[in-house]
């Protein structure tokens, strides 16, 4: 008797687990979608216009990409963030 007790648990055990298991399960779709990102770039030349831009471009979702120098002695600054589509 003790037996069959045991044997009804471990199958009881089982069956919720699969259950679980199918119901946590997420259908594939394909391949993962490729991200993509949308650019802005501006040139600054002294430490606070570079400050000021660049935490407006943060509060808008803007994240630093790359920074270089220009002939012109000012910097070259790019940032880049994901690429809004609305939902149809």
């Amino acid at each position: 008797m003790k037996a069959i007790v045991i044997a009804m648990f471990v199958v009881g055990a089982l069956v919720a687990g699969a259950f679980i298991a199918g119901v946590n399960t997420v259908a594939a779709e394909g391949p993962p979608k490729k991200a993509q990102w949308q650019y802005q770039c501006f040139e600054a030349g002294g430490v606070a216009q570079v400050t000021e831009r660049s935490n407006k471009m943060g509060e808008q979702g803007w994240e630093l990409v790359t920074s270089a120098g220009s002939i012109k002695g000012s910097t070259l600054w790019c940032f880049k963030r994901p690429l809004w589509k609305p939902k149809r």
